[in-house]
Parts: structure tokens; sequence; C-alpha cells
């Protein structure tokens, strides 16, 4: 399924539909996208997935724009839910908010990344929508907390996230467990040279030499 106009463009004004069966139209689409590319998605293949009419799936998205657009702004949705959930299972401090975004996120919360990656990449993401997003999420993860601070971490879960669903990371399960957990500490206001202080020496060895 490709666009009609340009995937940053004001999103399509739609039905708002029955409230209730709109979301799970919108995870069927994305359960599609993530098994079978952002291509397979069509009214045919999705009514087939559903049992619901192409009439019906037309009354919630007139268009393929206003589908694509629905489907932005259900990953935000789904993206929002999985920090909001995962940031008050953590306790009260200034990086509460930044901690919940980089678990949710490095742990696939939402369980939607792989039809976020194939979305992103195939340039139908309303960049629109998506850009206002990460800027609001930002500015949450940021408040309270040194803002360089907040950046750098931000950034690199950010470059993980994408390596993996890329599928070219060059880091082992080990490592990035361990990777996981000094971002958490930078996040509270720790250092990476504090934590290499505590390692065993065989492991700073094994450090000096992968340099």
């Amino acid at each position: 399924m490709t666009r009609s106009s340009a995937p940053d463009g004001p999103p399509a004004k739609r039905s708002p539909g029955r409230p209730s069966l709109r979301p799970q139209l919108l995870d069927a689409a994305l359960d599609l996208i993530a098994e079978d590319g952002v291509a397979a998605l069509t009214y045919e293949a999705l009514s087939l997935r559903t049992g619901v009419s192409k009439g019906g799936l037309l009354y919630h998205f007139p268009s393929k724009d206003a589908l694509l657009d629905a489907l932005t702004e259900r990953l935000v949705d789904r993206y929002a839910e999985a920090r909001r959930t995962t940031t008050e299972q953590l306790p009260d401090s200034p990086s509460r908010e930044l901690k919940g975004y980089a678990i949710a996120s490095l742990h696939n919360r939402s369980k939607a990344d792989g039809a976020s990656a194939r979305l992103k990449m195939s340039g139908v993401w309303n960049r629109r929508v998506g850009k206002a997003y990460y800027a609001r999420r930002f500015r949450e993860m940021a408040a309270g907390m040194d803002r360089d601070r907040a950046a750098i971490v931000h950034l690199a879960v950010e470059g993980l996230w994408y390596m993996e669903l890329a599928g070219v990371s060059p880091f082992t399960a080990m490592e990035r467990r361990r990777i996981v957990l000094l971002l958490l500490r930078l996040a509270d206001g720790g250092e990476i040279a504090e934590e290499q202080e505590q390692l065993p020496a065989r492991v700073k060895r094994r450090t000096k030499t992968n340099r």
C-alpha cells in the first residue's frame, strides 16, 4: 500500500468510526505489516484478516492515506501506553520517565516494533505526527533532570533500537544487558567510569583489548 500524498502532509480527514472496533482493526493492520510488509496491506487483506467487509473498513478509513495516518497514530498510542505502564512500575525519581522509556523501548513493551520498523523504512510513516510525538516525549522524559544527560541516554537507546531492528547490532546478549544497565545508571546520574572501577580485572583487560 502506498500513499497518494506526501507522508509528512496533514492527515486526511476521517470518519470517527466505532471507537471499540477501530483500535482492533489498526492492530490487525500492524500485525499484517509486521508479518508481510507494508505492500501487503490492502483493504482486501485486512478484510480477510479481520472478517470486516471492505465497506466496513472504508467506513473507518475512507482512503489509503486515512488508514496510513491512523496507523501512525495507533503506533504512537501503543508506544505511549507502553512507556506509561512501565514508568508507573518504577520508584519516583527525576529520571523515572527517562528510565521508563528506555526499558519499554529496549524490551519492546508495545509489541509493535516490527510494524514500526517497516512503516518507517517504507516512507509512509507520517513524519509530522511522529516528529510531534518524539518532541513531546523527550520534553516529558527530560523534565526535572539534566537535559544533556537525558539527550545522550535517549540517543543511545534509539541507536540500539534501530540497529537491532535492522539486524546489524554488533553486541552479544551479555553485552546488551550490560549496555542497558549502564544507560539506566547514566539516567540516574551515574557515570560509565564509575562502573568500570567496579569491574573484575579480567573484564577490564578484555574491554581495553577490544578498543
